[in-house]
């Protein structure tokens, strides 16, 4: 690589390609200066924020601490962490992020209110999670998942941890359906050796030399779940929370 050339991203799995364009347009919107990440995984989706924002992440799963950390080195940019999110903040944040972790957790609400501590006043908070209880699958079993979410349930965990509800949107119509399903298949085959919520990070990823390809595959199916974002159609949500500041509050 020559020098001063910036790296290329890590490859995205296909269902995180798809979530993609909700995250980024409400990063968009959100326009963040710091972002701390619960469950950083391999680091892909922290490699992009690192690269805009002032990152640091937390992985408590030691081999997916390690691709992400290496990863960021080679950007130069933001920090990943080898433990779970504190509970006592040494600093605040505009955005707390995290993506396909919050369905791992036995109490989502407590959880949830522990990451809120780390924001700003009227900071927010964007996660994604798997939807629709009545779809969970071999999938959700083999990588350790206690539940899955519909609408008001996750409405309602947004509310009990203080934070208000500014959208959430569905994607996954119609390439998602696909892909869980083949997931499922894969799963039934390996449940024996199930990952459980520390491997799940690992779980599906495709091969680096692929990662292009599959950005590039999937762009048309990006574009063909827009029209279902306000819909029950899809696999998951992607939602979006904030803080209010003190003045706000009731």
């Amino acid at each position: 690589m020559t020098t001063g050339t910036t790296p290329r991203s890590p490859a995205l799995s296909p269902s995180a390609s798809l979530r993609l364009p909700s995250i980024e347009r409400w990063l968009d919107r959100i326009e963040p200066t710091s972002v701390l990440e619960a469950g950083s995984g391999m680091g892909a989706m922290a490699f992009r924020l690192a690269g805009r924002f002032d990152y640091r992440g937390y992985e408590p799963d030691p081999t997916s601490f390690a691709t992400a950390s290496a990863r960021l080195a080679e950007l130069g940019r933001g920090e990943v962490r080898n433990e779970m999110v504190p509970l006592e903040p040494d600093r605040t944040f505009d955005l707390v992020v995290a993506f396909e972790v919050l369905e791992h957790i036995e109490d989502d609400r407590g959880t949830l209110a522990a990451w809120s501590r780390w924001l700003q006043p009227g900071g927010h908070v964007m996660i994604s999670v798997p939807a629709h209880p009545e779809r969970y699958g071999p999938c959700d079993e083999m990588a350790g998942h206690c539940r899955r979410y519909d609408r008001a349930g996750l409405a309602e965990v947004f509310r009990s941890a203080g934070l208000e509800t500014l959208s959430i949107e569905s994607w996954g119509m119609p390439l998602g359906y696909l892909l869980e399903a083949g997931r499922n298949v894969l799963a039934r085959r390996r449940l024996d050796g199930a990952v459980g919520t520390a491997g799940s990070g690992r779980f599906f990823q495709p091969p680096a030399s692929l990662g292009r390809s599959v950005e590039i595959l999937l762009r048309p199916a990006a574009l063909l779940q827009k029209p279902f974002r306000g819909s029950e159609r899809g696999i998951g949500y992607v939602a979006v929370g904030r803080l209010p500041s003190p003045s706000n509050r009731g």
